[in-house]
């Protein structure tokens, strides 16, 4: 086209200027326009903004061969970067700016990195471009191109190019300097990918170079730096900077000091804050009021955020749906699901449009409660308003899913969602915590298939998961993979890849990721305990000695847990003595780092019990100075006087008063709980001092308990009463423990002391302790105080228990009083109480014992009527009853229908069995139940325990070779041997004595004892105890005849 057909066509028509018109009269006259006419024209356009006509004129001109000034190359390119025709623009500049002058270049320079950097948010190609501008001569970017590049690569995070900038904007060329604006960009960039020690060094870099003059701006965002590292005193001095300035604060700037308190959860700081930026007559906006509501209600104080809510509100400040959504959000977390429903009515009747984060808090807080129902209705509702859910949404609904088991549903949902890294990363997550190999495997094909590009955090997952299913080869793929996908394994995956090798015994494997994680500049004590872990756990002690030893050289902080796995280790495969080798081993170790190991070294060795070792620790301790912790003097004296070394522990003991101080609390108490286990007097009379009563201190309960299991019952008493005055606090239960064995030592008197003590401070007896009671009760031969207290019970809101009953049929059974067991028993089941198979024993036994083989037999019916089954000793009592009857053939007919249904006699019932087929002369059969007591793993195991002097001879391989010869009367004599070493036999009743006490009941009923006229019958029962020596059972006799209520 001609440039008068361009002039005159219609296309500049609507150009009403008279440069347009002279310019095309110089073209109807036939006269050339002169460059500056060109120029007019071209200016006239650039200001209309008609770039287009622009780029079209210059092209003819070029087609046209008419030589072009300078100004239209500058004009022409201007027009380019306006149309963000970028990279012509630049293809311009570098065949057309030669003959530019130098400070024209550098504008459209300028003009053209400013472009590409805002317009296409491509600082790499700008800085590419500036690069290659500046090995020309005179090109001198503006200060606000380098600010502009800075800014661009803050924005992406990408500090290291960032950086690179501010060297070359700073380097002896340009000594460019940095204002408020290059700060506020580098230090938020820093903070953006959480290198806030950067932020900060980059900042205190600047200002001591001096001749900085920062805004209200740049200190906000160094403000936030230092919130995050919480040097929260630098705030202060920050805040002084900023007035002695003469900068005012503003509501941004407390708005981000508020945000910054909140995230580093310091409330109360937060809220004083914004106090003071009211008191400073600065008005809150909507955005401060938000940041307030949003930090309560992340805190869980979602109420006080409702408050500021109506507060801000009453001020004539409008909430925003930023607003709204917090407080949802508050309450969703607390689960208040019906309250943040309530607000989202609210957003409704105000007319704001929710937006998917609203509906996403909702469905997440009801994700928490599992209620799956309402997160698939609002979700239909999103879809129904025209709010189209994405990723974000359906990822919450995944992860609820997975977090309560459900992630098979949660992996449907997601085939109908474009999934990204966290949808995958969710799945995988739900699979390993559910151990679901095949949907492991089934997520990891589709992740692959959908070409998703994994971050750090994926591929942690999804090893963890391959290690799961087994799969090493595709682990060891994966990590070697990173590079390629430009990802750096962190911490967390060479802890991964150590902990999973090391669980599936890949020690080798294990150690090689160890080596290549030892080149990395990673620090990590996870990393460390892991290998040492795995090494303790295949007994490769020397070389997790020297990983330990490497963890302490870099300079990590010594975990004491893992210190415990490498004693335990060494402790399994070398003893006390090889602890001792490793204490030595480590002495070069910092001298705090080895005194910290010594001490939980020595309470190891206490904890485990070994005697030698650490008095040996503690001698070596001493030597070189070490100071023992409290802990480790406990331990060390509480396994001394254990062990009865008395003068160590003196020495010990010693040690730890000259350390600590007489008078420190911790002292007075070893000493005081030393003191009760070796004298209760003392420790009485320590309890009495003056400086005992200064310091409140009592004695501590646990000793009560190490007494009576001592057999110290008597000291405990006296202990407990000789304190009374200032006892430690004690439960029912403590005075349970100490009644139980005084009862039990036949201390009643004793016992009913401590239950008044008891009462006296407010202490009500449970039926534990009247159990106790009755049991001590019973075994004293006091039946008739045993069974008024146990009458008691019920008027004292106490219900008897199952062993209740037990302890008296038992008792009374024992002593013969079958008549009373017997009505005990009915009353057990009246009751509703179901009495265990001990219980039946009693009674069996006590049946058994006067030959009563009737009443033997209706018990074992009862049995099979009820569903209790027998045990060993039901089954040897049966059999005695058989045999003492004389009636074998019901002694061999109950055992074979017993061992039928599963069950076998003890030593005991295969004796009376042999011993009384052997007296009948049935000695074919009595060896044959010879030999099934010698198939008895129990019965076996008991005569392996028999010491018959001969290493090489055991008592059953003995009566074995004699079934073998047919000695049966031989083995019957060991058999009864054996039988009187185990069962030894204590006192005997006669059974004419047990008919005459059994005959009679003891006790009736509730409403008292009834006593027989009979003198003579009971005078001949006494004479016949007296010259037996049975004088308790006289005493009892006796009691009952005259009434005596005497204890």
């Amino acid at each position: 086209m001609k440039l008068s057909k361009l002039l005159t066509s219609k296309q500049l028509s609507p150009i009403p200027s008279s440069s347009s018109q002279s310019l095309t009269t110089l073209f109807k006259t036939g006269f050339n326009p002169t460059h500056k006419d060109y120029t007019n024209f071209l200016l006239h356009l650039l200001k209309s903004q008609k770039f287009r006509f622009i780029t079209h004129f210059i092209s003819q001109l070029t087609s046209n061969q008419i030589e072009q000034h300078h100004i239209f190359n500058s004009i022409f390119t201007k027009s380019l970067l306006n149309h963000q025709i970028h990279e012509k623009a630049l293809t311009f500049i570098n065949t057309h700016m030669e003959k530019t002058p130098i400070v024209v270049q550098n504008r459209i320079l300028d003009a053209l990195i400013q472009a590409v950097c805002i317009n296409e948010q491509d600082p790499e190609r700008g800085l590419s471009i500036l690069q290659h501008f500046l090995k020309k001569d005179g090109i001198f970017p503006s200060s606000f191109t380098f600010c502009t590049l800075i800014r661009a690569f803050c924005l992406k995070g990408e500090m290291d190019r960032a950086m690179e900038v501010v060297g070359m904007m700073s380097d002896e060329k340009f000594k460019y300097p940095f204002d408020s604006f290059v700060i506020s960009c580098v230090v938020s960039g820093f903070l953006s990918i959480w290198k806030n020690e950067l932020a900060l060094g980059f900042y205190e870099n600047v200002v001591s170079s001096g001749g900085v003059k920062m805004n209200v701006v740049a200190y906000t965002c160094v403000l936030s730096a230092y919130c995050r590292l919480k040097r929260f005193e630098k705030v202060c001095d920050l805040g002084c900077e900023i007035e002695k300035g003469g900068l005012a604060f503003d509501v941004v700037f407390y708005g981000c000091l508020v945000h910054e308190y909140f995230k580093a959860g310091m409330v109360v700081s937060a809220l004083e804050k914004h106090r003071e930026m009211v008191e400073r007559k600065i008005e809150p906006d909507t955005v401060s009021y938000t940041i307030l509501v949003d930090g309560f209600s992340k805190e869980g104080l979602v109420e006080k955020g409702v408050g500021f809510l109506h507060k801000m509100r009453k001020e004539g400040v409008e909430p925003n749906l930023i607003t709204y959504t917090s407080i949802m959000l508050g309450f969703c977390k607390k689960g208040k699901l019906e309250e943040a429903l309530n607000v989202f009515k609210i957003v409704e009747d105000l007319g704001m449009k929710a937006d998917e984060f609203v509906y996403a808090t909702l469905i997440d807080g009801f994700c928490r409660i599992l209620d799956f129902d309402n997160v698939f209705r609002l979700l239909d509702e999103m879809n129904e308003k025209g709010v189209h859910p994405s990723v974000v949404t359906y990822n919450t609904i995944i992860n609820g899913l997975c977090k309560s088991g459900r992630t098979t549903e949660a992996c449907e949902i997601s085939k109908n969602v474009d999934g990204d890294v966290i949808t995958y990363s969710t799945l995988l997550h739900g699979y390993i915590k559910e151990k679901d190999s095949t949907g492991l495997l089934m997520t990891k094909k589709r992740l692959e298939e959908a070409g998703i590009q994994m971050d750090v955090i994926m591929c942690n997952m999804l090893i963890k998961a391959l290690f799961m299913v087994g799969s090493f080869e595709d682990v060891y793929v994966i990590y070697k993979g990173m590079p390629e996908m430009g990802l750096v394994p962190n911490h967390v995956t060479y802890c991964t890849l150590i902990d999973g090798y090391c669980k599936f015994g890949r020690i080798e494997d294990a150690l090689e990721i160890f080596d290549e994680f030892r080149m990395t500049s990673t620090d990590s004590v996870a990393c460390y305990n892991c290998i040492i872990d795995g090494l303790c756990k295949r007994n490769m002690i020397d070389i997790a000695v020297q990983v330990f030893l490497e963890l302490n050289e870099r300079g990590m902080p010594l975990d004491l847990g893992i210190c415990r796995i490498l004693l335990k280790s060494i402790s399994r495969t070398m003893g006390p003595d090889g602890i001792l080798d490793f204490v030595l081993k480590i002495e070069k170790l910092d001298c705090e780092v080895f005194h910290i190991i010594c001490n939980d070294t020595l309470c190891f060795l206490c904890d485990e019990g070994f005697f030698e070792s650490p008095s040996d620790l503690y001698t070596f301790m001493r030597k070189n100075g070490f100071v023992l912790t409290v802990k480790s003097y406990n331990s060390l004296l509480e396994m001394l006087f254990k062990d009865r070394k008395t003068c160590l522990a003196k020495i010990c003991l010693s040690d730890f008063v000259k350390e600590i101080g007489f008078f420190e609390p911790r002292v007075s108490k070893i000493i005081l709980d030393h003191l009760c286990m070796k004298d209760v007097r003392l420790a009485i009379k320590y309890l009495e001092s003056k400086m005992a009563k200064t310091q409140k201190l009592v004695f501590p309960v646990s000793v009560l308990e190490k007494l009576i299991k001592n057999g110290r019952a008597c000291d405990a008493f006296k202990l407990l009463m000789g304190s009374k005055e200032r006892l430690p606090f004690m439960d029912v239960v403590d005075y349970t423990v100490v009644v139980d064995g005084l009862c039990k030592g036949g201390n009643i008197g004793k016992a009913l002391e401590v239950c008044t003590l008891a009462k006296n401070y407010g202490i009500t007896l449970n039926i534990i302790t009247y159990n106790s009671i009755i049991n001590g009760l019973c075994h004293q031969g006091c039946f008739v105080e045993a069974f008024r207290l146990f009458d008691s019970l019920e008027n004292i809101n106490v219900i008897p228990s199952e062993i209740t009953y037990s302890i008296l049929i038992d008792s009374l059974s024992k002593e013969g009083y079958l008549l009373d067991a017997k009505n005990i028993f009915e009353r057990m089941v009246s009751k509703n109480l179901k009495p265990n198979i001990r219980v039946y024993n009693s009674l069996i036994n006590g049946y058994s014992k006067i030959g009563s083989l009737s009443e033997v037999l209706k018990i074992v019916d009862d049995l099979d009527e009820t569903g209790v089954k027998p045990d060993e000793f039901t089954v040897s009592v049966v059999i005695n009853s058989f045999c003492k009857s004389g009636n074998m053939e019901g002694a061999l007919e109950y055992y074979f229908d017993s061992k039928t249904n599963g069950f076998s006699p003890d030593l005991l019932g295969y004796f009376y069995l042999i011993r009384g087929l052997c007296s009948k002369g049935r000695m074919e059969e009595s060896r044959s139940i010879l030999r099934d007591t010698l198939q008895n793993g129990k019965v076996v195991d008991m005569l392996k325990k028999v010491d018959t002097g001969e290493e090489t001879e055991s008592v059953d391989r003995f009566l074995d070779s004699l079934c073998d010869r047919g000695n049966i009367r031989e083995a019957v004599m060991i058999l009864d041997e054996v039988v009187r070493m185990f069962f030894p036999v204590g006192k005997t009743v006669d059974e004419t004595e047990v008919r005459a006490v059994g005959s009679e009941p003891l006790i009736l009923d509730r409403e008292g004892d009834v006593v027989s006229d009979d003198f003579d019958a009971y005078y001949g029962l006494l004479a016949s105890l007296c010259s037996k020596g049975e004088l308790k059972k006289a005493n009892k006799v006796a009691k009952l005849l005259t009434g005596f209520d005497g204890g």
